[in-house]
């Protein structure tokens, strides 16, 4: 297992501190504390624990995927323009889907796609 390493604990820690975050991101913080530290390590590293259900992956079209501290099932948003990525709640969302497919044994991944409040903040002073 590849988070029982010194590499593999301080990337799980990245994630718990911060979330959210691209591997690029991670490798960029983990080499402040690890200068060495391979980019391939952390893709490597961030897939075991992703496989191993301990972070969860958000899979972003068009852009590199995002790794998430919360496994539980949630939403995210995320912002077309900057790519920020933030946890959505919708009530009751995971009670209608489980009505709707007749079980409890499912999955979903739900992304919405909205601009964030910065984006339309810069866009409405650009007009």
């Amino acid at each position: 297992m590849k988070y029982c390493t010194k590499q593999g604990r301080l990337i799980l820690a990245i994630i718990a501190e911060h979330g959210h975050m691209t591997a690029e991101e991670v490798h960029t913080v983990a080499k402040e504390s690890l200068p060495k530290i391979a980019v391939g390590t952390v893709y490597r590293v961030l897939n075991d624990l992703a496989s191993d259900g301990l972070i969860m992956r958000i899979p972003v079209p068009g852009a590199p995927d995002r790794f998430d501290r919360t496994v539980t099932p949630h939403q995210h948003v995320i912002c077309p323009d900057c790519g920020s990525v933030k946890d959505l709640e919708v009530k009751g969302l995971a009670e209608l889907l489980k009505n709707a497919v007749g079980r409890d044994d499912y999955d979903f991944c739900l992304t919405v796609r909205a601009k964030c409040s910065a984006c339309k903040e810069s866009h409405a002073e650009a007009v």
